[in-house]
């Protein structure tokens, strides 16, 4: 399975933990963002470290485990 991973790098600058964890969660929504058109409708996004996200098709028995917590989460019955 291909495998792509992407960085991102600022310097000469403090940044607190906030504003890094912002900066991480911009640029996974600038990859997710980027990836729309190639990546099927049920690619998710999860953050899997500091500053370091995967995004891809999680297995479908977690996949379906997802849709029924965000079914309940949601309140659809």
């Amino acid at each position: 399975m291909p495998n792509h991973e992407f960085s991102f790098v600022v310097s000469d600058v403090k940044l607190t933990k906030a504003q890094s964890a912002q900066i991480s969660a911009a640029v996974a929504q600038a990859g997710a963002l980027a990836l729309a058109e190639i990546t099927p409708p049920n690619a998710v996004s999860v953050q899997i470290g500091p500053n370091r996200w995967w995004r891809g098709i999680p297995a479908p028995d977690l996949y379906k485990q997802l849709q029924q917590f965000a079914t309940k989460s949601a309140g659809v019955r």
